[in-house]
């Protein structure tokens, strides 16, 4: 799969942008990144191309961001009762991870979105874990997905129902 960054994140992460990505093997597909600093503490913002999933990384090198990529997305996951062996499974293919540039303006805007949600949550009273963020962030509801709010998606592309979630939907808590 490819972290397709921007290009502040590539100069802060001082790396090329590889522009011939191979086609991701994750359920999840690509995910775009950016660095936000705006935060009481510098993160990377990584959105699920196929499912606009976020999850929120401390901001470190590249192989510190792409091992706690792998933990964020796992620990997202799991918090939406995603099947174990389908984390594993989107774990293991998530083993090499390539740097590139951004390709979807659609993305890359909520993701701005997505950042700003959490900005407004973020105040030095409340902070929460990152991966509560990451779980309020699967229930924002975006246009670009018919309004069907990312862990919907995800569950969807795991092929998994979740009891209650299609009658009505139901918010993790």
């Amino acid at each position: 799969m490819t972290l397709r960054c921007t290009r502040k994140l590539l100069k802060r992460l001082n790396l090329p942008a590889v522009s011939g990505a191979t086609p991701a093997t994750t359920a999840l597909g690509d995910w775009c990144a950016n660095y936000y600093d705006a935060l009481p503490q510098p993160v990377v913002l990584c959105m699920s191309e196929r499912s606009l999933l976020t999850v929120l990384v401390p901001f470190a090198g590249p192989e510190e961001l792409c091992a706690g990529f792998r933990q964020a997305v796992s620990d997202l996951l799991t918090g939406l009762d995603i099947p174990e062996e389908s984390v594993r499974a989107e774990q293991h293919a998530m083993t090499d991870i390539a740097f590139g540039p951004t390709a979807n303006r659609k993305v890359l805007g909520c993701l701005n979105e997505a950042a700003f949600a959490v900005s407004m949550e973020f105040d030095s009273a409340h902070e929460r874990w990152l991966g509560e963020h990451a779980l309020r962030l699967s229930w924002l509801v975006y246009s670009t997905t018919g309004y069907q709010p990312p862990c919907k998606l995800a569950l969807e592309l795991f092929q998994t129902v979740r009891p209650g979630l299609q009658s009505g939907l139901v918010p993790i808590h």
